[in-house]
């Protein structure tokens, strides 16, 4: 095998590298702006504003500025949502009624927008996490807290949009075929457009009832075995169900129990070293790279990242201990079981679909 041969094989992970450079630097760089500042309980909102680099992969960079942007301004409306529900100390009713509006607003919204990935589990951590995290009642620290990740989202967004520079600095990298340095740059031959059709679509709007009812059903479930934190079984169901216009999997909810199981495992070893501010930031921010790198081909590796990461970004603002550590547990394995039933019928109908004798 040659080495252009061997250079060709190893791309699609190069490429993938690519997105989860972006992701990390964007992070880091916002992470280490809010260190200098002493502000790192500040770290989990930078960390949600800069998941919107994660979308716009290989599109030109015309329509990554929309793609991002838009994905950027849902995730940032969800962070805000978050914090101005803590702020007020919502009734859990409240908190439960402005998830199902996300979920039924951003479904359906993704689609339409062409975003990859399409469900909006982004949309729906930031908000519940955000709502989670104490903030004071004061309107400067609520601005403050927006102000940051409103800042870490425009970065991610300009760090998206970063390879234009790149490639205007390397002339004649689309002619150089025979080179050595041209594989690298990927073909941006994916060009989503807005599509509004996608809302006369009955498998889309399949998909709004599934997250509307995994979500109630999880919600359910976990108040009913006695758990504090029910919303993260609802973060689990919304990332368990099948995308619209996809095939239901059970495997997916398989790995993610066992990913998360795995990074709960990794956390718990890493809280009595009492690592310092440094080491965290570094943790986070690798963390945020091997997710986006495993995510796609390697699901229950990329939980075991995220797991931490999460974590990680949370031990700034509360304390981490062996009880809430398997509570998350128990709430991935209730969101799990939730989504795969909510589930069934859909994919009892799509396996009499395809037995059903076309005319």
């Amino acid at each position: 095998m040659s080495t252009r041969q061997k250079i060709q094989k190893w791309l699609p992970r190069a490429h993938g590298a690519e997105v989860a450079l972006r992701t990390a630097l964007s992070l880091g760089i916002a992470l280490c702006a809010l260190a200098l500042f002493g502000r790192l309980d500040l770290a989990s909102y930078a960390m949600f504003g800069s998941f919107c680099a994660v979308f716009g992969f290989n599109e030109p960079y015309r329509v990554r500025a929309r793609t991002v942007g838009l994905a950027g301004i849902g995730i940032l409306v969800a962070i805000s949502t978050g914090i101005l529900l803590s702020a007020a100390d919502a009734p859990i009713a409240a908190i439960g009624a402005a998830t199902l509006i996300m979920l039924a607003v951003a479904v359906p919204a993704n689609v339409v927008i062409g975003l990859i990935p399409t469900p909006p589990f982004f949309h729906i951590i930031a908000l519940l996490v955000c709502t989670a995290i104490p903030v004071p009642g004061s309107g400067s620290e609520i601005l403050l807290r927006i102000a940051v990740a409103a800042g870490a989202t425009v970065l991610a967004w300009l760090i998206s949009l970063s390879g234009w520079a790149v490639r205007r600095a390397w002339p004649g990298h689309a002619r150089a075929s025979h080179a050595l340095a041209r594989p690298f740059f990927k073909d941006l031959n994916r060009t989503p457009r807005v599509d509004f059709s996608a809302l006369r679509d009955s498998r889309v709007w399949r998909s709004v009832a599934e997250n509307l009812a995994g979500a109630v059903l999880a919600y359910a479930l976990a108040s009913a075995f006695g758990g504090s934190r029910p919303y993260w079984a609802v973060l689990t169901v919304v990332c368990v169900i099948a995308p619209a216009r996809a095939r239901p999997s059970a495997g997916h909810a398989i790995e993610r129990v066992i990913g998360t199981a795995v990074g709960l495992v990794v956390v718990w070893l890493l809280e009595p070293l009492q690592l310092g501010a440094p080491a965290v930031i570094a943790i986070i921010v690798v963390c945020q790279f091997f997710t986006q790198l495993f995510v796609v081909r390697a699901y229950a590796a990329g939980l075991v990242f995220i797991t931490v990461m999460v974590f990680a970004s949370l031990s700034f603002v509360i304390p981490l201990d062996g009880p809430i550590l398997v509570e998350r547990f128990v709430e991935t394995v209730i969101g799990s079981a939730a989504g795969l039933l909510v589930m069934l019928p859909g994919w009892i109908l799509d396996r009499r679909a395809a037995r059903r004798p076309s005319a």
